[in-house]
């Protein structure tokens, strides 16, 4: 697939990653996973942050009842798309199985922990998390030193302390179904979806589960559907098409992004969409209130239709900051 600096294929970006790449340790001093950062946090919440992370299995002579690597952030909000593999996920005293195809979403203040079961790829997105250069520096002497990958010494120069995560004691749990479980999401499961021709508006995480600051929706799209967006759009926004094709046109750059690629669409930047398969494509950046815009489109065309104008309808998507200009059939 074509480079550009639009787009980010995960699917290959570590045969050809010649950047720094972090890593998660567990108490023993193995690494728990080898972290790509592949688009760059911005502004006071530091949004639009995207990892591409491998979490290793757990040892298998771990006890699952005791090795869950529990913790817990005081800030920072972290949602984390399962695309292989499966994990426990141990929070607000349940412990659940996450599989691919689900989303796992922690708040502040929430204590979780996890048990993987095989090498996962487990793809996340972040606000208002705290990460500091020593991180980078520590990967980076690792990254030209393999031999020193577990060296206790070097580890412990990791600001753990003041990366906003705290380990706390193994959990009390029950076990419960995937669907029980506040913090595993799935796009089969949404809070709400709003049915357009051609596409499926499906709000998976809401606003009010991000402290305000964002949210994450998913676009199910099926082949032929198109959008335009107005001609300078004000909100970066990044995407992640974690299934389909969907050929795209950025700044009139025109480039197809398939399953598991993020593309960042900068400020400004004119952006059109063609789907070309079926397509789960999900706005991780969040700053549309697209639940909000929805939830009040569907109301007025149940209560009032006869006020739903374009003139209607334009109001609503610039008090909610949806900067689509128009959808469509090809």
């Amino acid at each position: 697939m074509e480079k550009n600096e639009f787009m980010v294929d995960l699917k290959t970006l570590r045969e050809t990653w010649t950047g720094r790449v972090g890593h998660s340790m567990r108490p023993d001093g193995k690494a728990a996973s080898d972290v790509i950062k592949v688009v760059d946090e911005e502004g006071p919440h530091r949004l639009y942050r995207f990892h591409d992370s491998r979490m290793h299995p757990t040892d298998k002579s771990a006890d699952p009842d005791i090795t869950q690597m529990p913790h817990f952030h005081y800030h920072s909000h972290e949602t984390f798309f399962v695309d292989s593999g499966s994990i426990y996920l141990y929070i607000d005293g349940m412990r659940a199985k996450a599989v691919k195809g689900d989303i796992v979403h922690l708040r502040p203040g929430q204590a979780h922990g996890f048990y993987y079961f095989e090498e996962t790829k487990w793809r996340g997105t972040f606000h208002d998390h705290e990460l500091y250069t020593e991180f980078d520096d520590v990967a980076r002497v690792k990254q030209y030193m393999p031999e020193l990958a577990n060296d206790p010494e070097l580890n412990a120069l990791n600001a753990r302390g003041r990366m906003d995560s705290y380990a706390i004691e193994p959990f009390l749990f029950k076990d419960v179904a995937p669907e029980d479980c506040y913090g595993i999401k799935n796009v089969n499961r949404p809070h709400a979806a709003y049915e357009f021709p051609g596409v499926s508006m499906r709000v998976i995480i809401e606003r009010w589960e991000n402290s305000g600051i964002k949210e994450l929706n998913c676009a199910v799209m099926e082949p032929g559907f198109t959008a335009q967006w107005i001609q300078y759009p004000t909100l970066k926004e990044v995407f992640y098409v974690r299934s389909g094709k969907v050929k795209f046109n950025i700044a009139g750059k025109e480039f197809i992004a398939d399953d598991e690629c993020v593309v960042i669409a900068p400020r400004y930047a004119p952006r059109s969409i063609e789907v070309l398969e079926k397509t789960e494509m999900y706005d991780t950046g969040g700053q549309s209130y697209w639940s909000l815009f929805l939830q009040s489109y569907e109301s007025i065309k149940h209560h009032d239709p006869a006020r739903l104008t374009k003139e209607t309808v334009d109001a609503l998507k610039k008090r909610f900051d949806i900067q689509i200009e128009s959808i469509g059939m090809k």
